[in-house]
């Protein structure tokens, strides 16, 4: 059985979340952004908009299922 990761997310442009708790992420599809909480406590972003094709990836995750749901932030 696989876990389900749940993270804040949003399909609109330029919405940042206001608040996140450490190890927690939260992504904005529509500007292809993640977020996270660092250690001063400043969420900060990334882009994501190159991504990873399943090509790239290594055969030894080839077996690891995770499925997602989503809470709007």
């Amino acid at each position: 059985m696989a876990n389900v990761i749940k993270i804040k997310n949003s399909g609109t442009t330029t919405n940042v979340p206001t608040s996140l708790e450490h190890g927690e992420i939260a992504i904005n599809y529509a500007d292809q952004l993640l977020f996270y909480k660092d250690s001063s406590n400043t969420i900060v972003s990334f882009d994501i908009s190159g991504g990873v094709g399943v090509s790239e990836l290594d055969a030894q995750v080839s077996d690891l299922e995770v499925t997602l749901a989503m809470q709007t932030f």
